[in-house]
């Protein structure tokens, strides 16, 4: 079960979360992370381009996989009132759903960036594992 914030809801493992809404900060944290994430891996693959010892991209699927994600959090912006309407489920999979190791490296380059944040703004310290708990 679903609702707009997510307070409630049950994950693919049937685990009930409650009462943890994903505010906007949240939801502007979580664009801005997923876009320097794409940030990164355009900027590694190209310097694969110059790099005369590099044969291939090394990151080009990844990168594509991150770009449609991000795509997928921007469909859901209202215009008219500037906000963004993902739910928890979706800032779960734009941050959980790929493959192998990468999704390992995304979650915990994401789990720093909470505690980080964390720091100036105690609502952030879980955010991490709420979202994690909604793949």
């Amino acid at each position: 079960m679903y609702t707009v914030n997510t307070q409630v809801f049950t994950n693919l493992n049937n685990n009930t979360i409650v009462n943890f809404t994903l505010t906007q900060a949240h939801k502007a944290f979580v664009v801005q992370f997923i876009a320097d994430v794409l940030q990164n891996l355009t900027a590694l693959n190209a310097s694969c381009v110059t790099d005369d010892d590099e044969q291939y991209f090394v990151r080009l699927q990844d990168a594509m996989e991150v770009l449609d994600n991000l795509q997928m959090l921007y469909a859901t912006a209202d215009d008219d009132s500037a906000v963004f309407t993902f739910t928890l489920a979706q800032a779960a999979q734009a941050l959980l759903c790929y493959d192998t190791e990468y999704r390992e490296c995304i979650a915990e380059q994401f789990e720093d960036a909470c505690n980080d944040a964390a720091a100036n703004d105690s609502t952030f310290a879980n955010l991490a594992a709420n979202i994690f708990a909604a793949y």
